[in-house]
């Protein structure tokens, strides 16, 4: 029998004309678990029925729903949500190119982060990077707890979504905001209205024309201000009659963390067998092709010496007092980009205008302080420490103000009462002809 103070909600998915699998029970972990004291939300589908409750520990979950099926939506806050591009389909070359691609969005070591990724479409990886710390905690309590999951998701993903709308729920104090099928954010409740960082969600969207069409609410809480919301973000806001749990009908989580090093070994084996006579046939064709496979590569490569030598002679015309010729291109980039120094003062591209264009606004907001500045391709990266996110919103928004500076965030996050924010600065014009290009 469930716990004296246990809650149920029985709710028929036929009658809502929702086809579900059976027999799953899904855990939300609320923020900082297994450390924090808060409870956790449960949804349990057995056959038809829909089961809601929430316990303060593992153990106190009902026995019959521990035999389900599990799936676990993780802490939100623990997860960044991101997406790369890398030319490659190859699941080893992505897992080893992927802490290169998503280097400016990190702020920790990438040998402490996991990275879990789906495919998106044919050129975008979704991705989520979790500390390997969090991964070991959660799955090591709920192996403790005797449960075994099957998937692990950020619980942002798990808001149901409509084509062009955006979804959002209140949740212990956090609001969870999912703006597309691998996207999402999560940030402290506030009592004045939406938080600046939904507000600027909502204005990097209506920049780029991808602005939703309504923002579905879950679990409002009995003071939300509708209207308040509604004309603050310009945006229809539609309430649900249902809770985020009850509303819980969809299929199995989006993105699977459990990839990797916390891939199960059973189910890993599972999924190999059946490429076996895939191997087997890639094998003879390999063979087969071997011999026109190294002919195309003695083309390839005729062709590649003689460019090489085209270059050579190109950059020996153009730079005769040049000794030794290692790499035409690179050393023909070199000296023109020293001769076009040598011909005139900095351009908007060089580092002392950016540092010009940014010194007002750093002097203006001394409650921000500089951590780290890099100047790489051309762009100018700043790692600040501020009190809050509308602080560095703040921030972006007064160098953007600039005619000649185009600023973006790269990365933000909590600090306990602090926020580290990284911020991208590059010439208007350079962005501008990168966009042409």
């Amino acid at each position: 029998m469930a716990p004296a103070d246990q809650r149920y909600r029985l709710w028929p998915a036929a009658a809502m004309g929702v086809r579900v699998a059976t027999n799953v029970l899904e855990l939300f972990l609320p923020h900082g678990w297994p450390q924090s004291q808060a409870s956790i939300h449960w949804t349990a589908r057995t056959g038809t029925e829909i089961t809601c409750g929430k316990v303060e520990a593992l153990e106190e979950l009902p026995a019959h729903v521990r035999r389900h099926v599990l799936l676990v939506w993780t802490p939100p806050a623990d997860t960044l949500l991101t997406q790369a591009r890398l030319p490659t389909r190859n699941r080893r070359k992505i897992a080893q190119a992927l802490p290169y691609a998503l280097e400016e969005q990190l702020l920790g070591d990438p040998a402490d982060l996991h990275f879990a990724y789906q495919r998106h479409n044919e050129d975008t990886l979704a991705v989520a990077v979790t500390a390997r710390e969090r991964m070991q905690a959660w799955l090591q309590t709920l192996h403790d707890a005797r449960l075994q999951p099957t998937r692990l998701c950020p619980a942002t993903l798990s808001l149901p979504l409509d084509v062009d709308d955006w979804a959002l729920a209140f949740v212990d104090g956090w609001i969870w905001l999912r703006t597309a099928a691998y996207s999402g954010i999560v940030c402290r409740t506030t009592e004045n209205g939406p938080p600046a960082l939904v507000a600027a969600a909502l204005e990097e969207a209506r920049s780029t024309a991808q602005m939703p069409t309504r923002l579905t609410v879950f679990n409002a809480p009995p003071e939300f201000a509708r209207d308040k919301w509604a004309s603050s973000l310009e945006l229809e806001i539609v309430l649900s009659e249902q809770s985020l749990w009850e509303a819980r009908l969809s299929a199995a989580p989006p993105l699977d963390l459990l990839q990797g090093d916390f891939a199960p070994a059973r189910g890993l084996r599972k999924q190999l067998q059946p490429l076996l006579p895939a191997a087997i046939i890639a094998s003879v064709w390999l063979i087969g092709t071997l011999a026109f496979t190294v002919g195309n590569w003695w083309q390839l490569d005729h062709k590649h010496r003689s460019y090489q030598q085209a270059m050579t002679a190109l950059f020996r015309q153009a730079f005769p007092d040049a000794k030794v010729v290692l790499d035409p291109a690179l050393q023909m980039q070199r000296n023109l980009a020293t001769l076009q120094v040598q011909t005139g003062g900095a351009g908007s591209r060089d580092l002392l205008p950016l540092l010009a264009g940014i010194a007002p606004v750093m002097r203006a907001n001394p409650q921000a302080s500089l951590r780290t500045l890099k100047y790489e391709d051309a762009k100018l990266t700043l790692d600040l420490r501020l009190p809050d996110f509308e602080a560095l919103e703040k921030i972006r928004n007064a160098m953007n103000g600039n005619a000649k500076l185009r600023a973006e965030v790269l990365a933000a996050n909590s600090r306990g009462s602090e926020v580290e924010g990284r911020l991208r600065i590059e010439s208007r014009d350079a962005a501008t002809r990168e966009q042409r290009q």
